[in-house]
């Protein structure tokens, strides 16, 4: 029994570590990556990930959804791109409504007019494949110098509290062991 609370004991220190570890070195990467290196939407396997800023794509994607775009070799008409659009400076996510050569024509679900410009290939972040309703504001909360105080304070807090529990059930196993 001593064994097996043991290593339930070291799993769990284990997952807290990884988990919000992990967490941390994520934030951390996708912070110098827009930083210091200047990517917006930086890419991890080919997959970016970004929170919905406007409500050009409603009702399939909402202001505040969380997005994730994975990269693709082509892209199709009714597919939904997140690209870079060099003359507003902005991340865009519309739909594909032609496909021309390497170039995209594309609209937002909810605008009445097709964009005004084409979007070459190389601007093309990804294809959405992914929306999590409502996760986005979570996420740029998280991203935020607060929200990684408190990612980081949740797992200190969370350690030191297994560590009691632990402390306590280990104290009750020695007394009854007394008695």
């Amino acid at each position: 029994m001593k064994k097996t609370w043991r290593i339930i004991r070291l799993g769990v220190r284990a997952v807290l570590l990884i988990a919000f570890g992990g967490l941390l070195l994520y934030n951390g990467y996708i912070f110098v990556m827009r930083y210091f290196f200047g990517q917006g939407m930086p890419t991890v396997f080919g997959f970016s990930a970004a929170t919905v800023v406007s409500g050009s794509m409603a009702d399939e994607i909402n202001v505040g959804d969380f997005i994730i775009t994975k990269e693709q070799s082509a892209y199709r008409e009714g597919d939904i791109i997140t690209f870079f659009d060099n003359e507003s400076k902005a991340y865009i996510t519309h739909r594909i409504i032609l496909v021309s050569g390497d170039t995209y024509a594309t609209k937002g679900d909810a605008n009445d007019a097709p964009d005004a410009f084409s979007v070459p290939k190389e601007a093309v972040i990804g294809k959405v494949v992914t929306v999590w309703k409502g996760f986005g504001k979570a996420v740029t909360f998280l991203q935020s110098p607060g929200g990684l105080f408190c990612v980081a304070c949740s797992g200190v807090f969370l350690w030191i509290i297994w560590d009691i529990i632990t402390g306590w059930v280990e104290k009750e196993k020695n007394e009854r062991k007394e008695d």
